[in-house]
């Protein structure tokens, strides 16, 4: 199966960090726009599956982008449209207005591949663990939301220095290094309620217990990390 060909199109960068990593992982092949105008441009120039279109940007934003897209021939003028918006409640007529589906933000890897299933043939892929559990880090926190936000703050930095880190045990091939980085990562993933990170730790351990240097698993899950930094942000 060839891999869905999708336009993500998102003016505040952390979300367009998100969507960009998680289609990747999703198996999907990614454009990315900082505001309308530039995916409508993108959209002009070559053909799209499906247009993910954050509804209010500078200018342009995803409905008046999506009006001129469809009212003039091109290679993308009938692919699927899903509206994104972190508003409680979007603008009333985005269905009308061509969009097969509103999808709210912030949204987590598990809950887009939900969305793009309904539209798109997707390649298969493993189950996708839930980026965050609210619910667990609570009950680990004692019911303290104050002690989770502090605790996914510090989770926040630690994520933020992980990229360094793993390119320097990468860099060594060091495989008692990486294992300790992951079981590290574990704790602060259970504290937190990251099921994501443990997910994608145990995938790394299984291939690195392989016999081979697991480069491109190493890379698959420095792009979840990132994918759950976006969350935490």
């Amino acid at each position: 199966m060839s891999r869905p060909r999708i336009l993500v199109a998102d003016d505040n960068p952390l979300s367009l960090t998100f969507f960009a990593q998680a289609l990747q992982t999703l198996g999907c092949t990614c454009e990315s726009a900082a505001d309308g105008a530039q995916a409508l441009a993108l959209a002009r120039a070559a053909a799209f599956d499906l247009l993910l279109l954050d509804v209010r940007m500078p200018d342009l934003g995803g409905a008046e982008a999506l009006a001129l897209l469809r009212a003039e021939p091109g290679p993308s003028q009938a692919a699927v449209a899903i509206a994104t918006t972190a508003a409680t409640e979007p603008p009333a007529g985005l269905l009308a207005a061509g969009f097969a589906q509103i999808l709210h933000k912030p949204v987590d890897l598990a809950g887009l591949q939900q969305a793009l299933t309904r539209h798109l043939p997707l390649p298969a892929a493993d189950h996708v663990a839930p980026a965050l559990d609210d619910a667990q880090a609570l009950a680990a926190a004692g019911g303290d939301a104050a002690i989770v936000a502090a605790l996914r703050g510090l989770l926040a930095a630690e994520l933020d220095a992980l990229p360094s880190e793993i390119a320097a045990i990468d860099a060594a091939r060091d495989a008692a290094a990486l294992r300790e980085r992951l079981h590290r990562l574990d704790a602060s993933a259970g504290f937190c309620g990251v099921p994501a990170l443990r997910d994608t730790g145990s995938r790394l351990r299984t291939a690195l217990a392989a016999g081979e240097w697991p480069h491109s698993e190493i890379a698959r899950f420095l792009r979840r990390c990132g994918e759950v930094r976006a969350l935490l942000a």
